[in-house]
């Protein structure tokens, strides 16, 4: 019969450029994700005529003579808002490395339990 060894590890540390990396990395597709999806989403509406109704009820409400919604100036803005969320998701990943390392100074860090087989 083959024992599985376990071994104890403590993250004691973590490098904040590297954190900072994989956060641009992960945010970056996130964005680029969103905006596809938008994008789909907004000529899915156009080809039923939900663009068309949203511009009828604005003009409406608002007593307006002409409003046009524009695509490219919503994905326009989508892209300014969503890079202004990637940039603020990456000074708060940042920060909590940083906060982490910290911590960890006082407390001694995080175990992590790995499991291997013997004969691996």
């Amino acid at each position: 019969m083959v024992r599985d060894v376990q071994h104890r590890r403590v993250v004691r540390r973590l490098d904040v450029l590297s954190v900072l990396k994989v956060s641009l990395v992960f945010y970056f597709c996130a964005l680029v994700v969103l905006l596809v999806a938008g994008a789909v989403i907004w000529n899915v509406a156009a080809a039923f005529g939900v663009i068309n109704n949203a511009d009828k009820l604005v003009r409406s409400l608002f007593a307006l003579t002409t409003f046009k919604l524009h695509p490219l100036v919503a994905l326009e803005w989508g892209g300014a808002i969503g890079a202004l969320f990637c940039l603020v998701g990456v000074l708060l990943n940042v920060l909590a490395a940083v906060l982490y390392n910290l911590i960890s100074d006082l407390v001694g860090g995080v175990q992590v339990y790995t499991i291997s087989d013997k004969d691996a």
